[in-house]
């Protein structure tokens, strides 16, 4: 009986791909405020600090806002997605059968991959469906595409921070460091 060649080519090209995403070096990327030495700079660094902190309890209540405006339509969008997800369902069932049928009958593995006059008993290789289940949405879940969707958490304090910082006088210094699989140093 002779198999497909896709058989034994998919695992070793999987493998392959795992081996190869291992070894590559991961970075990160921390950055380091120095302050101004003048009592001129120190002080209007303090006054960027202020600005900051005010900036992001403005963003927080604007955020804690949205996500309150959101919480009627979450009930609305919860029950489409059970529809849709019903709908999905029966799909995922019929092609779940008609799928089943085939490696049954061994319509999948015919006049190519095996001899054409002679019928084998024994079944193919089981391969799972080509599709995925669908998967239930949860409230929470629903609720979390909207706040994603609508509501903005990041309000662009830390880059005005930052400008403010190197206006007074401040720097801000960057570096990348290797963290894992890291290169041989030369």
């Amino acid at each position: 009986m002779r198999l497909p060649a896709l058989t034994f080519f998919l695992p070793a090209l999987v493998l392959l791909v795992a081996l190869a995403g291992c070894a590559t070096p991961q970075y990160q990327t921390t950055v380091r405020l120095i302050p101004p030495t003048d009592a001129q700079g120190l002080a209007c660094v303090q006054a960027c600090e202020a600005q900051k902190i005010a900036c992001q309890a403005e963003c927080q209540a604007r955020y804690e806002a949205c996500v309150k405006d959101i919480e009627p339509q979450v009930e609305a969008r919860y029950t489409e997605a059970l529809k849709q997800y019903e709908l999905d369902l029966r799909q995922y069932a019929a092609a779940l059968r008609h799928y089943e049928m085939q490696l049954r009958f061994d319509w999948m593995y015919s006049y190519p991959f095996r001899h054409p006059f002679w019928w084998d008993p024994w079944p193919g290789l089981y391969f799972p469906p080509p599709y995925r289940e669908p998967v239930m949405p949860t409230r929470d879940s629903v609720r979390a595409q909207l706040v994603a969707r609508h509501c903005q958490a990041d309000c662009g304090c830390l880059p005005a921070y930052d400008a403010c910082f190197v206006g007074c006088g401040g720097q801000r210094v960057s570096e990348t460091v290797c963290i894992k699989n890291c290169p041989p140093d030369k």
